[in-house]
């Protein structure tokens, strides 16, 4: 199940924080916004979401269960 148990959300990540989703190690980007994201199954805890711009320059948001702070 993805994600792992034991997984914990991202807490309080700042807009300039450098962040790495956790399955694409080494490649940092930094928070650009924050917002709310949805709870659900195996995330059901309280949690945001990050807008960042990746390595090749595409704009997208990612959960805190998917990243880290680098």
């Amino acid at each position: 199940m993805y994600p792992p148990e034991d997984s914990q959300p991202l807490q309080g990540a700042l807009i300039g924080d450098p962040i790495e989703h956790k399955l694409m190690p080494g490649f940092p980007m930094r928070v650009e916004e924050v917002e709310p994201c949805e709870t659900g199954p195996g995330r059901d805890e309280p949690h945001s979401q990050y807008q960042i711009t990746d390595p090749e320059g595409n704009t997208d948001w990612l959960c805190a269960y998917d990243v880290r702070r680098t």
